[in-house]
């Protein structure tokens, strides 16, 4: 892999962590390829495996206003960005610091995210579905 690959994978993963973070969920959509691949092998409260952007905003979109309406909001984030031995395939691990009233929990997350033509292709996301539940949980 050439460094200016891995340079532009990290600039692709930081841009969906900053859309996050702004809460931009049309630029987050544009990062991906029309026909992603979105896993999420833990997920109990959506399905595990979302194909398509579109099918991944129809689920997506009603998650992120229930969680604005709780008041959530991601506000930092710490990671690790590595290449793998196979071209286009990227981990990335991370804590997302999200504020919930006025208590601000870390959330751990693991993605394996491959890269073609510039856009992500498809993801795998590793979470703890109970922990993101207790969070959102813990001021209503």
């Amino acid at each position: 892999m050439t460094d200016t690959a891995y340079k532009q994978a990290l600039k692709l993963f930081e841009k969906q962590i900053e859309c996050i973070i702004s809460d931009n969920r049309e630029a987050q959509f544009d990062l991906f390829a029309d026909d992603v691949r979105y896993e999420f092998p833990f997920a109990i409260d959506r399905p595990r495996l979302i194909e398509g952007r579109e099918a991944f905003r129809k689920v997506m979109e009603p998650l992120w206003a229930e969680a604005r309406r709780r008041g959530a909001q991601a506000v930092g984030y710490r990671s690790e960005f590595h290449a793998t031995d196979e071209p286009g395939l990227f981990l990335a691990i991370f804590d997302l610091d999200v504020k919930i009233a006025e208590n601000t929990v870390s959330l751990p997350f693991i993605q394996l995210i491959r890269i073609q033509d510039g856009h992500i292709v498809a993801i795998k996301e590793y979470f703890n579905p109970s922990a993101r539940a207790a969070a959102l949980d813990a001021d209503v």
